[in-house]
Parts: C-alpha cells; structure tokens; sequence
C-alpha cells in the first residue's frame, strides 16, 4: 500500500511563535526532522505541505517527495479552524489521480521515531481499516484527576477505586501525532477518525507535543537521552 503524508503548518501558532521551524536537534528545524524521517520510507508516495507562509515554504527542504504548491487558505488558518476542512479543501483541488490513502503527521510530536512510523504503516497494510490513530497510556490515571472551579472540586470519576493496585481500566490519550484515513473515510464523515477508527498503541516516549516553552525544551532532553540509548 502506498501513502501520501499531509503535513499541515500554521505559522501563527500562539503558545510558541514559529513553532513548526523552531530548531530541533543539530539545528535542524522541526518539519525537516520529520521529512528526514519520512522521505525515505518506500511506503511513502509524496508529502503534501499544507501551510499559509512562504517564509515556511523557504524553510523546508526540497526533495522530489515534497510538495509545497498547495496554498493554505485564510479560513484554514486560524486558531479555530478544523484540520478535517483543510483536509478536504485540500483533496478538493486535485482534478485527477487524487491520493486514496493518507498519513498526517504533526511536526510538534518530534520524538515519533521512523521506526514506530514504518511499523504503523506496515500494520495499516495487513489491515483493512478505513481510518487509525494513535493512542498512548495516561500518565496519572483518571481515578486521580480532579474538576476544579471557584476552589471547589469533585473526581472526574464518581466511582473510585482506593487502591492502585484494584485500578481494573487502562485508559489512553489520543496525542494527535500521526492519523491515517482514506480519501472517501474523510469525505463521508468529514472527520479524521470516529468511533469505528483503529486506536494505535505507541510507547509514551514517543510522544510529547510541542505547544509551549516547557515542551519544547523537554522534548529535546528526551531526544538527547533516547539518542545516549
């Protein structure tokens, strides 16, 4: 089976400017270390670049796999706008030989290795499903999280457990790092997933999404220590 990847790039990112071509690890910027992780992959039949900056478009580097023609339109760029529109909008344009199967990948998760990709691919192959995405294990469990408001509170769950140990429930986090859907999956639901979407397990270093300072930074310690390993 063949993929195309659709990167989407917002250039006006409020938690942390330019955050998509920040530097990442030997000054190489976000969105080229996940193109050298991908550009390779034989699986991989071209990466679409969906933004709104030309300064990005100068940014990236150029390869026959990489398309940066498509131009990201103002309503798709806003902190309101939904990734499934820009999606369509941007299926829409192709007037023949449209892309079936389709991989999007968010630059910000950069500790997603090549390897956890190629093997989420390959498993898509052996599988028909329309639509996948990936899932890690909660780091505190949901038996401990709060609601809190005016310095009042409740559990989110009402049912506790008091022991870690009798906790029954695994529960998971969808990180938004990489989803898969068909051309005709987006189309009818006009979502990236639903409740009939594969939920793909990866490994919590695998994921750490770069929104703020504080991530940005903890990413690149985690990088530097899985690179020591």
């Amino acid at each position: 089976m063949k993929f195309d990847v659709i990167i989407p790039l917002r250039s006006k990112s409020k938690g942390l400017k330019n955050k998509n071509i920040l530097d990442f690890e030997k000054k190489e910027n976000l969105t080229n270390h996940t193109l050298k992780k991908i550009i390779s992959l034989k699986s991989i039949n071209k990466i679409h670049i969906l933004t709104d900056s030309q300064f990005y478009k100068k940014k990236i580097l150029s390869h026959k796999k990489v398309d940066k023609t498509f131009i990201r339109k103002k309503k798709h760029s806003n902190a309101n706008s939904k990734i499934q529109d820009l999606v369509c909008d941007f299926l829409k344009s192709f007037n023949k030989n449209c892309p079936k199967n389709l991989i999007l990948l968010q630059v910000t998760s950069p500790l997603l290795s090549k390897y956890e990709i190629s093997k989420t691919l390959n498993f898509i192959s052996k599988k028909k499903i329309q639509s996948l995405f990936h899932v890690s294990k909660v780091i505190e469990h949901p038996n401990e999280i709060i609601q809190s408001k005016n310095s009042k509170w409740k559990y989110l769950i009402k049912k506790r457990v008091t022991n870690r140990q009798n906790y029954l429930k695994e529960y998971f986090f969808i990180t938004g790092s990489l989803f898969f859907f068909t051309k005709n999956f987006i189309f009818k639901y006009k979502n990236l997933y639903n409740e009939k979407s594969f939920a793909y397990e990866v490994d919590k270093i695998n994921f750490v999404d770069i929104d703020d300072k504080f991530t940005y930074e903890m990413s690149q310690n985690l990088k530097k220590m899985k690179n020591r390993n």
